[in-house]
C-alpha cells in the first residue's frame, strides 16, 4: 500500500523553503566578495572596581569587515557591535579581540578588524597631596597680600595610578580678595584636577589671606 503525506501542502511548503534557502546559500557563493568599514556601538562590561579607563571611551568603533556585496550593501551599523568583557583585566592596554563572541555581525559577514583596537586601564588609588589655594581680584588701594595659609594643608586624592603620582597639588576653590584692606578667611571646596580623579577628604579647608599694607616698591597698592 501506498503512503502519502497526511499534509502535502506542509510539504511541499517546506521544500520551496529549503529550494529557497539553497539558492539564496548558491547565489552568496557565486557573488562577488567584498569589503567595507563602517562604525559599530561599543559595550564594555565588567569594569573591575579598582580599574579607571584613562582614555575617553568612543561611543563606537570602526570594523573592517568581508562578504558578499549586496550584503554589504545593506548593513547597517544598528546591525552590528562590539562587546568588551574586562573581567579579571589588569593595569596597560586592553587589546579588543576580533572574535565572533565579541563582535555582532550578520550571518554571512566577516570581521577583519577593529579600530580603535585597545583601551588603556590604570590602577585606582589614593594619596595625600598638599592643598594649594588660588587667590582672586586685588586688594585696596596702598594694601597686599602677605601670606597664605590652608588648613589642613594636605587632602587625600583618589585617581589612576600614573595621573596621581604626576600630581603635585590639589588647588582650591578661588578667595576673591578684591578690595580687602584687611585678612580674610574662607571656607573654601577643592577642586577635582581632572575628571578621572576625585577628592577623598577633606572636601574644604579654611584659607586664610593675609593683607597688609603694601611695601613702598609696589605702585598704586597693586600685587606685582
Amino acid at each position: 500500500m501506498r503512503l502519502a503525506p497526511r499534509n502535502p501542502g506542509t510539504l511541499l511548503l517546506a521544500i520551496v523553503l529549503a529550494c529557497l534557502v539553497w539558492y539564496a546559500n548558491a547565489l552568496d557563493r557565486r557573488e562577488r566578495i567584498s569589503e567595507r568599514q563602517l562604525d559599530a556601538s561599543l559595550t564594555l562590561l565588567n569594569v573591575p572596581p579598582d580599574m579607571v579607563i584613562t582614555s575617553e571611551v568612543p561611543s563606537s568603533l570602526s570594523l573592517r569587515v568581508r562578504g558578499p556585496l549586496n550584503r554589504l550593501r545593506s548593513l547597517e551599523p544598528a546591525q552590528t557591535g562590539v562587546v568588551l568583557d574586562l573581567r579579571g583585566s589588569g593595569e596597560g592596554e586592553r587589546e579588543f579581540q576580533v572574535e565572533t563572541r565579541n563582535v555582532v555581525v550578520p550571518a554571512g559577514v566577516e570581521v577583519l578588524a577593529v579600530s580603535p583596537s585597545s583601551v588603556p586601564l590604570e590602577k585606582v588609588m589614593r594619596r595625600r597631596v598638599p592643598v594649594r589655594a588660588r587667590v582672586a581680584g586685588e586688594p585696596a588701594a596702598g594694601m597686599a597680600v602677605a601670606g597664605v595659609r590652608v588648613e589642613p594643608p594636605n587632602a587625600v586624592v583618589s585617581g589612576p595610578r600614573l595621573q596621581l603620582e604626576a600630581l603635585s597639588v590639589v588647588p582650591t576653590e578661588p578667595v576673591n580678595v578684591d578690595g580687602a584692606d584687611g585678612t580674610l578667611a574662607a571656607l573654601v571646596a577643592l577642586r577635582a584636577p581632572n575628571p578621572l580623579m576625585r577628592v577623598v577628604e577633606p572636601l574644604s579647608v579654611r584659607v586664610t589671606v593675609e593683607i597688609e599694607p603694601a611695601p613702598a616698591d609696589v605702585r598704586g597698592g597693586r600685587r606685582r
